[in-house]
This record gives C-alpha cells, structure tokens and sequence, in this order.
C-alpha cells in the first residue's frame, strides 16, 4: 500500500492566495456594479461639461433590485431532526449567533457573486460552544477535490484583514482536514503562525452556490446582467440629452426689432467697432415679446417625443427581468394590475421555481453548519443524521384567508397540528410550538381536528344530561361545514 502523501501547508496557501488574486478584478466589478459604480456611457470626446454632467445622472442602476427579489423569499425559520420533536437543541446556536438576521447576508452575497462562505469555528470562550462566521467570496478560497459531489473542501483560506502596506501585515485563517493555522500577510509573502486542532472530521468551511454546471463554475445575478446595465444606461443618456435639449418647445421670432443698449443718460451706448449695442431678445417661457414691426413673425418648434426612448428602456428592463426569471411587475409598475391570486401566481411561476431551486442548493449547506454545531457543541448524533431538514419561510402570495381556509379542510382529514399551522404565511417554529404547547395543555390533543371533536363529545355529553338542549354533530370527514358549524362555543346553546 502506497505510503500517504504528506500536504504540503505552504504549497496549499500559496496556491489559495493565486486564486483569489485571480478572482479578485471580476469580484471587485461585481461588487462595483452592485453600488451602481459604472462606468460612464458613451459620449463624443469635445462633450462639453453639461453633456458629461448628464452622463453622470444617466446611471440608472436596477442591480440590486434584481438581487433583492430572491434573497427576499429566501428565509431560514427553522430545523428539523428526525429523532427530535421540535427544533433541536443545536437551534439555539442560530439564535445566538444572530442568523436569523445575517443569514441575508449570506445569501446576498451568493446571489451577487455565484458564492459565498460560512465557517463554523469554536468560541475562544468555550470551546462546547460554536460561532458562525460569513465570509465574502473575494476575500475567501475554498479547494474541493470534487465540486458537484463534496459536501466540504480539502482546505480553505479566509483573508480576515488585507495587508496595508510595511508596518501593517494583514490576517488570514487557514483550514485544513485536521488543523486550523494563523496566517501573517504582506505584500508579497506570508508567514504561518500558530496552528491547532479544530476538532472537526474535514475542513469546516462551508460553500453557498445558487447555481453550478457540471464543470463545477458557479453563476451569480450581477454577470449575467451587466451588459445589459450598461445598454440601460446609455438609453437613460439619450432620453437625458432629448428632454434637457428638445424636450420642451422652442420659441422663434423673425424680424424682431432689436432695443438699443443706453447709457445712465439716455445716450446710445457704442461698442469698440463704433457699432451701436443693442439688448439680446429673451426668448423662454417667462417673457412676453412685443414688436412694433409688422413684419415681424412669431413661431414655436414643437418638443420633440420621447416616447420611443421610453419603450426601448422597458424592453432592456424586461430582458432583465427574463434572463433572471425576475418577474417584470417588480420593476415596472403598472404592467400588471387588478389580477386574481392565481393569476398572479401564474405571473411569478418561473420565479417560483427559481428560488425552490436555490433553496435546495443553500439548504444543503445550511444543514451541514447546523450538523458542525452540533458536533461542536458535543452532539455526535446531531452531526452524523443526514435526513435532517431547514424549514424556509413561506414567502407566497397567499392570503391568509386562503391558508386558513386550506388548513381547516386539512385539520378534518386528521393532518396534525404542527403540519397544518406550518403551511399558514406568517406562523413563525416558535409560533406553532406555542399553539401545540396549548392545545396539549387544554385537552391532551395533538390535532386541531381531534380538539374539536374532542369538544364536540363533550357537549353532545351535556345535551343527553339536559334534553332541552341540541346536540351538535360533527362533520364528517373530508365535508365542508356551514357557516357557525365550525365554532364549537356554539354547541349547547341552541334551543
């Protein structure tokens, strides 16, 4: 058997520095598009300063509305272990570590850039504790022997601080199979220091990808969109130069006669050619001309429309929203309006199965984080289960009318209770452990429909005791109950 081949540290991290170097211009140019930092549009180069002023006003940038839309509807809420009713005890490290609010931040960051990282590290404090960090992709390399099936990297190099120059060396924390090692940066070389064990069984370093061919190359928003930015805005410039030049009608007068310039004294006053000087016309929205020449003739130039500059920017702005499955009602109001919930639905079809897929993908590293907790933390089981899940918040359209409607037909056909108030918008984990909590202290049930069968028994227990008053039936299974059949404080007090 082959001896095992001895890693190389210093080979690893200098490789991992070349490649984030490598990446870094494309990764700054996304970041720069993102904060509406382009580049001018085109312009004649004897543009004079008002025409390079309007350039500069003509950046229109919809970027990070298009981001924003799915890292909206991407919200983690809780999650789920096989072998444990509720949420499970490595849960609370989310909370402490505030993911319900950076976990945005992460997925931001993926949408933007095709990736982004998490490292899940032990607390200086204590080590049975775990801490969460997120690191952006321009600052973070992560080396997998096979990208479309590793769930981890071999290693990975996260750049906490860059270096600025003599005097102040950068930061850097690298991870391996076995060791986390402490990385001095300068400008040319770098310097390893302290190395320990972190504990864990591979790199706990963990990659978020929204999108991956089989060549293992990650995809984000922002590339796929930045020419058409650009093409934006350059029509943006063209509409700017057609309002602010010919955008408003232009008024004409031949045959004016024009006023001599006078003096303190009344005198005509004489330029350096002998010539008379003589008052310019005004000519613009706030004066009134009056001529004594009766030949004089008064005109107007009609604005000229802008109408096609306005229909060509929405087309730019709809092949945006097409080539990111971003539904154009987002951007462009008034596209869409007085349409039923289905209809709208069927409007953001395609956005739907757009972020069903990035769940996958994002759920898949969200849950190895979770499992790193939990080993962290001193739970071995919690690490190995594998068919554990995240929850993600509805973020549908549906109204709460619709749910409740949906979720009592289900609470008839015997669907649990946590199922049910799951499926309901709005409903937070903790939301539901609540309900289930005091439904199971009141009655000792564990559905809404045995509570209310449970009620119904007891009232129709009352009828037989006193004749004059009505039993109440209970619907059957699957049937639809009339209006006030639902409400079992009804039961007993009809005549």
């Amino acid at each position: 058997m082959a001896a095992k081949q001895k890693v190389d540290t210093n080979a690893r991290i200098t490789n991992a520095l070349a490649q984030i170097n490598k990446d870094k211009d494309r990764l700054v140019m996304v970041d720069r598009y993102v904060r509406g930092l382009h580049p001018a549009p085109f312009m004649p180069r004897n543009a004079n300063s008002e025409f390079k002023e309007l350039a500069k006003r003509s950046i229109h940038n919809i970027i990070p509305l298009l981001v924003d839309a799915p890292t909206d509807a991407l919200a983690v809420e809780g999650y789920r272990r096989p072998d444990v009713t509720g949420n499970p005890a490595e849960w609370k490290y989310w909370q402490s570590n505030r993911m319900d609010q950076r976990q945005s931040l992460v997925h931001r960051a993926a949408l933007e850039c095709g990736q982004s990282y998490v490292s899940v590290r032990k607390s200086l404090l204590d080590q049975k504790v775990p801490e969460i960090r997120i690191h952006p992709a321009v600052r973070t390399f992560a080396a997998f022997d096979d990208p479309l099936f590793d769930a981890a990297p071999m290693y990975a190099l996260i750049i906490e601080e860059e270096s600025k120059g003599e005097g102040s060396p950068g930061r850097a924390t690298f991870f391996d199979e076995k060791f986390q090692y402490e990385v001095e940066l300068s400008e040319s070389s770098f310097k390893v220091g302290k190395r320990t064990a972190h504990g864990m069984p591979h790199c706990p370093v963990v990659r978020f990808v929204p999108k991956m061919d089989l060549l293992g190359r990650a995809y984000g928003i922002v590339e796929t969109v930045v020419q058409m930015q650009d093409k934006l805005n350059q029509m943006y410039l063209s509409l700017m130069i057609a309002q602010h030049y010919t955008g408003f009608a232009i008024r004409t007068a031949t045959g004016l006669a024009p006023v001599e310039m006078l003096d303190d004294l009344g005198n005509p006053m004489y330029g350096e050619d002998g010539q008379p000087l003589f008052i310019a016309p005004v000519i613009d929205p706030s004066t009134m001309l009056i001529s004594p020449n009766p030949e004089t003739k008064f005109g107007t130039l009609q604005a000229a429309p802008t109408e096609d500059f306005m229909k060509a920017i929405e087309m730019v702005v709809q092949h945006m929203c097409a080539v990111t499955e971003t539904p154009p009602h987002y951007l462009l109001t008034g596209t869409l309006s007085n349409l039923s919930a289905d209809a709208l639905a069927a409007a953001e079809s395609a956005f739907s199965r757009k972020i069903d897929e990035i769940r996958h993908s994002f759920g898949e590293s969200w849950e190895l984080v979770l499992r790193l907790c939990a080993l962290i933390a001193g739970d071995q089981k919690g690490y190995e289960i594998e068919d554990a899940q995240v929850q993600w918040a509805d973020k549908g359209n549906r109204s709460l009318a619709q749910a409740v409607d949906a979720g009592l037909k289900l609470t008839q056909m015997g669907v649990p209770t946590t199922i049910v108030l799951s499926k309901i918008p709005g409903f937070t984990q903790q939301d539901i452990d609540e309900v289930k909590a005091l439904l199971e202290d009141q009655d000792g049930v564990n559905s809404m429909a045995d509570k209310f069968a449970s009620r119904v028994a007891k009232n129709n227990a009352k009828a037989e005791a006193n004749p004059g008053t009505a039993a109440v039936k209970a619907p059957k299974e699957g049937a639809s109950t009339g209006k006030g059949a639902a409400d079992p404080s009804l039961a007993g007090k009809a005549a």
